[in-house]
């Protein structure tokens, strides 16, 4: 049975901002449990308190206020919903599927929720399968669904305890393992993209342990020096396009082969 953790079901999450709460009602409406709104967003998003109303879902418009107190955070943009959390497959579940393709982004230490949501937000736009995570409450948080604009419901989390071991498990599955460091030699636009890659990011301030930037090969983004480095998100973004130009894009539109 569901536990109550803060006065939420554990099987249920509370997200908010336009863009999250958009993507949830036109990717899967029948999570969506509660819906709360501010007036001034009523004749605008009048089409989900309608889908609402006719699936006897509560809906409630409240002042900026509530919100507020709902969300704890001032960034709703006069909207929150109470939705069903997704089911979370487990990396071996998804590994058994023997994927011919896809693009995973393993992120250890990243603890920011709006660095991950960024990242989220990246990976969907790139057509990444999804992000490997230590702490999943982490980005399933509020703030990283928010900061994410919707992307989350387009890719898969994955959660893991050990990273090696379950990267050493993508390896054993084919799939290209890909460091990155702005120390290292090799530039990431001499790399030659796999169907099937892992790209792995370290926290900031300290970068990525040795034992896993020692794994597969290592690249940098090529830039000035004049900075130590990019902000995660900001690199993943850029390491993600180029995925997108080499791979993803000749598989969207074999024109551009």
């Amino acid at each position: 049975m569901a536990k109550k953790i803060n006065g939420l079901m554990t099987k249920e999450m509370r997200i908010y901002g336009e863009n999250a709460c958009v993507a949830v009602f036109n990717q899967r409406p029948a999570d969506i449990i509660q819906f709360f709104l501010t007036k001034e967003m009523l004749k605008k998003f009048g089409n989900i308190t309608k889908y609402c109303a006719q699936n006897k879902k509560a809906y409630h418009i409240v002042v900026s206020e509530e919100l507020e107190k709902m969300t704890k955070a001032t960034h709703h943009e006069g909207m929150c919903m109470l939705v069903k959390k997704h089911s979370q497959r487990p990396l071996e579940a998804y590994l058994s599927l023997k994927p011919e393709s896809g693009l995973i982004i393993a992120l250890e230490n990243v603890a920011n929720p709006h660095n991950i949501g960024a990242i989220m937000r990246n990976a969907a736009h790139f057509g990444a399968t999804g992000i490997l995570v230590s702490d999943l409450k982490i980005a399933e948080s509020a703030s990283a669904i928010r900061t994410s604009e919707g992307g989350s419901e387009f890719i898969e989390i994955f959660e893991t305890k050990d990273f090696k071991k379950s990267l050493s498990m993508l390896a054993k599955n084919k799939f290209q393992i890909i460091s990155t460091s702005s120390h290292a030699k090799e530039s990431l636009y001499d790399l030659k993209w796999e169907k099937k890659a892992v790209v792995i990011f370290g926290e900031e301030a300290m970068g990525l342990s040795r034992d896993l930037l020692n794994l597969g090969t290592a690249v940098k983004i090529p830039g000035t020096d004049h900075v130590e480095s990019l902000n995660v998100s900001v690199a993943s973004a850029v390491i993600l396009s180029d995925y997108f130009q080499k791979v993803k894009m000749n598989e969207i539109n074999p024109r551009f082969k």
